[in-house]
């Protein structure tokens, strides 16, 4: 089984913390925080439709000016999820510059921005064509904490501790879909974009006899071949991959029960490790975690992997006492998963 997201995180262990997940088969992307990006090539940077920060410290998004730069001109909606503060947070950065040159652009970009709050989702539209001015505000009820929802997929957030409310993420396919490519070259069906046309019909929940046109392939006659047919003799169902985010935060009990609410059963869990296990004091202070209390989340949470990262520099060289440290916590009482190193 091929799986449909494809992460990585954007530097090594100790640079700023940053996911990016591509899709399969797709000129898509997400990314997961906004801090140094310059790793990430342009022709990367313009598959991204979505950005969910976490927070706006600097080192989670000194990134936004750059993609600002790459994907303008290009006349995309670029769509950003953040915490309280972040729809003022854009609008500084954007009233930062001088924007008399737009109307040269036949095609800008609009940016759509939304804010996390306890209970509800706040919305403001910046288009470049109006010279970044805010407008088309709104408000809507969201009490479970799902912030996208398309016909594949679907991203959660947590509001989370770090002094000021920070956001962790679950990214969630709702199931694979896995082509049989044995029963395909039986059928004498060769693989193409109708494939991903297949997909997406079984995604939107068509109707088993809405019909494909298929290519017969080598300049043979196309087929139309229905829905139901294709489900049934190619079409294998899974259950998806679940990804998960969390940095920056504190270990309280508030906090590890919407942790471990928000990343229960994740394939990837993707978590900040600062500290290590003796300084629980210090993280404490700081508001962030230690190795063993990551290691414990992702038990508690039974994931399946655990990778840390966003060490904090003074261990630059103790980089492997974090990631053992975490193991031990994870598998402490016979945990189902493993941790990776980033860098391994």
């Amino acid at each position: 089984m091929k799986p449909i997201f494809h992460p990585k995180l954007v530097n090594p262990p100790l640079g700023d913390p940053g996911l990016l997940v591509q899709f399969l088969y797709e000129r898509r992307a997400l990314l997961f925080d906004l801090g140094d990006i310059a790793a990430l090539p342009n022709v990367t940077l313009l598959k991204v439709s979505h950005v969910f920060v976490s927070h706006t410290h600097i080192d989670h998004f000194i990134g936004f000016d750059r993609l600002l730069r790459v994907v303008f001109g290009q006349g995309k909606t670029l769509t950003l999820y953040g915490p309280a503060g972040i729809i003022a947070n854009v609008e500084g950065k954007l009233a930062g510059f001088t924007w008399n040159l737009v109307d040269r652009y036949h095609q800008a970009i609009t940016i759509d921005v939304v804010e996390v709050r306890p209970g509800h989702l706040l919305s403001a539209r910046f288009r470049a064509v109006d010279k970044f001015k805010r407008s088309e505000e709104g408000r809507r009820e969201n009490d479970d904490g799902l912030l996208l929802d398309e016909p594949g997929f679907s991203v959660r957030a947590a509001i989370l501790e770090h002094r000021v409310p920070c956001l962790g993420f679950a990214l969630k396919e709702k199931f694979h879909i896995n082509i049989d490519k044995d029963a395909l070259d039986a059928r004498g069906l060769p693989p193409g974009p109708w494939l991903n046309e297949l997909k997406q019909c079984i995604y939107g929940e068509k109707p088993d006899g809405h019909c494909l046109t298929v290519s017969a392939g080598r300049g043979g006659p196309e087929k139309t071949i229905s829905l139901g047919e294709l489900k049934r003799d190619l079409v294998r169902i899974t259950a998806g991959q679940k990804i998960a985010y969390v940095v920056d935060t504190v270990y309280n009990e508030g906090n590890k029960k919407r942790i471990v609410d928000l990343v229960r059963g994740a394939d990837l869990f993707f978590c900040e490790s600062p500290f290590i296990a003796e300084e629980e004091e210090r993280a404490r202070d700081r508001c962030h975690l230690t190795s063993l209390q990551a290691g414990t989340l992702a038990r508690e949470a039974e994931v399946r992997e655990l990778r840390v990262f966003h060490f904090s520099p003074r261990h630059t060289f103790r980089q492997q006492q974090l990631v053992r440290e975490a193991e031990a916590a994870f598998h402490g009482n016979g945990g189902p998963g493993r941790t990776v190193d980033q860098e391994a």
